[in-house]
């Protein structure tokens, strides 16, 4: 008799630590997910009381183009050009922190706020490539006025949006969000990608969509804010030739060509289902903790 009570209270002991684990250990998920989605007020404070606006700095080559228009070519020719570092959120990948601090900046309405945040996330760089500096151009244009700018381009609006449209899951729907969610980046780039899209809307006055009429609005903002002495209109099929004069560096080798498509599909088939395994571990660890729960009761 004395023995089965023993055996069961320590059966009891036992499942109070394994619920305590459990609930613990779902505590450090949730902690987790609220840390790579949560922005950090405590970096925005210290910005905010931070003196001046950085001037001048280290950028001196920003491309502006829109996603998909050989954004990761030039930035391998700019590197072969001798410039560097150079920033671009789909290469290297897995800059957690630098997804958080981009899509903190596109959601910025202050613009001195907004401008010490991108001086914190470009310190250093020689070029920046995309978002956030597309979406910020005008910032950057004061920021850094000896800066040169480069519109890449496609050959059309048209094989642009095919291309937009192949590249798989859009990064600002609520699948991609929410599948994702577990995994660091994830939710940053999604929050990104709405914000940079809304603010396209509201300043090209056109749809918060991927649409020819948004590529021809963006390339005549971006022409009709850079001085024409600063600014380069550049496809990847002019090669070497405009680049080089434009920047005043010589040519290396033959023009590259960087599968960005391929790259970014890729990196966002392994983030879904890695998304979908943490999802699955969370469910797990929440019905684990209701089992131990059950039986203490």
């Amino acid at each position: 008799m004395e023995t089965t009570k023993l055996q069961m209270d320590m059966h009891k002991s036992n499942s109070r630590l394994y619920y305590k684990l459990g609930i613990h250990a779902l505590g450090l998920v949730l902690r987790s997910g609220i840390t790579i989605t949560s922005p950090d007020p405590k970096a925005d404070a210290k910005l905010q009381v931070a003196s001046g606006v950085h001037h001048g700095g280290t950028i001196k080559v920003i491309v502006a183009g829109l996603p998909r228009t050989g954004t990761m070519s030039m930035k391998q020719a700019l590197e072969e050009l001798g410039y560097g570092p150079c920033f671009h959120l789909a290469e290297p990948l897995c800059q957690f922190d630098n997804l958080r601090q981009s899509a903190a900046i596109v959601h910025t309405k202050d613009t001195a706020l907004r401008r010490r945040k991108l001086a914190k996330l470009f310190q250093d760089c020689e070029v920046t490539l995309e978002v956030p500096g597309s979406a910020c151009l005008p910032d950057l244009l004061e920021m850094y006025p000896d800066a040169k700018v480069i519109l890449t381009e496609r050959t059309s609006a048209a094989v642009w949006l095919r291309s937009w449209r192949g590249f798989g899951i859009d990064l600002r729907s609520d699948c991609f969000r929410w599948v994702g969610y577990w995994v660091p980046g994830m939710v940053s780039a999604n929050n990104l990608y709405r914000g940079w899209m809304q603010l396209l809307a509201e300043r090209l006055d056109v749809e918060a969509e991927p649409s020819e009429e948004l590529y021809h609005a963006y390339s005549a903002w971006v022409k009709s804010i850079v001085p024409q002495e600063r600014l380069l209109i550049f496809k990847c099929q002019d090669g070497w030739g405009p680049l080089c004069e434009f920047l005043g560096r010589q040519r290396p080798n033959l023009f590259p060509h960087g599968n960005e498509a391929g790259y970014l599909r890729y990196y966002k088939r392994v983030a879904l289902v890695l998304g979908i395994f943490l999802w699955l571990v969370v469910l797990a660890i929440t019905i684990l903790s209701c089992s131990v729960m059950s039986l203490l009761e």
